[in-house]
């Protein structure tokens, strides 16, 4: 379950996250591209690296492989590959496959870790730095929505001059009210719009109460990133295949493409056969322009 990615995320020290990596610049301020410019602002489909972690243990080599013959031009990188920055980069352009977003957990983004985990990211070329889900310290109420904030736009002002952005990706808990305020609208109207970013997670959006396609809408210029995972018809929490759920992905990535969304990563949490539901997926977004 995601919770459980979360919790895991949180329990790792910044030795255990291997970086992802990227061969294209993400540009540094929102873009305003529509039409055909904006048809070539999500350049690929990546697919998250968690959905994969038992499918391609003992053989990240051959895992990757397949993940490019199933035609994803990018993953999101999250964990530990027990390689360093230069392998990793060499192995995903040896298959032609970009990660332009990596998921981490908000420990490494702190005072004491923040200029290492940057000059390491800038190292291999990565573009947007993405906490998916704020350590323990950050307590969930209004006043910890702040600190995470201030926490986000201070590694933010860090990495802009490199080049980078800082990301925030929401689970279900972020939609929840403090006061007239969600979570993740404090945490929008705290940040820091020229160097924090957010992934929109669609399922969780969903599960969380919201019409992802209205919430992407209302927040234009903050969200640059998908997160695409299907919600099934019966029970909203339950992950199903991508087209087989109950979300418009067709709608979606148009909208987001019309804003500034710049990257668009397929995930499940657990699916039993990940290989096959990374498959059915990159075939139904071919099958809507994708």
């Amino acid at each position: 379950m995601t919770t459980s990615r979360r919790d895991f995320l949180l329990t790792l020290g910044a030795t255990a996250l291997t970086p992802a990596l990227a061969s294209a610049a993400m540009p540094a301020s929102p873009p305003s591209a529509t039409g055909s410019a904006a048809r070539r602002a999500i350049g690929g489909i990546g697919v998250q690296m968690y959905m994969m972690r038992k499918a391609m243990q003992g053989n990240l080599e051959a895992g990757l492989a397949r993940v490019a013959r199933l035609g994803y031009e990018r993953v999101e990188w999250w964990g530990n590959a027990d390689r360093t920055a230069a392998q990793v980069r060499a192995l995903l352009d040896a298959n032609g496959l970009e990660a332009p977003t990596c998921h981490v957990g908000s420990e490494v983004l702190e005072a004491d870790q923040v200029d290492a985990t940057l000059d390491h990211y800038a190292t291999i070329g990565v573009h947007t730095v993405i906490v998916a889900g704020m350590g323990r310290g950050y307590s969930d109420d209004a006043d910890g929505w702040k600190r995470a904030a201030a926490l986000l736009s201070a590694a933010g002002r860090k990495a802009a001059p490199l080049g980078m952005r800082i990301g925030y990706h929401n689970h279900d808990r972020e939609f929840r009210k403090h006061g007239a305020l969600s979570a993740l609208e404090i945490l929008m109207r705290e940040s820091d719009p020229a160097s924090v970013d957010l992934q929109l997670d669609c399922f969780w959006a969903h599960v969380g109460g919201q019409d992802p396609l209205a919430f992407l809408k209302a927040h234009p210029t903050r969200i640059a990133h998908l997160h695409l995972k299907d919600s099934a018809r019966t029970d909203p929490r339950t992950q199903v295949d991508m087209g087989q759920g109950t979300i418009d992905w067709r709608a979606l990535l148009r909208q987001g493409e019309a804003q500034r969304v710049v990257t668009a990563t397929m995930d499940m949490d657990d699916p039993a056969d990940p290989w096959a539901s990374a498959g059915s997926a990159r075939a139904y977004l071919r099958g809507i322009g994708y």
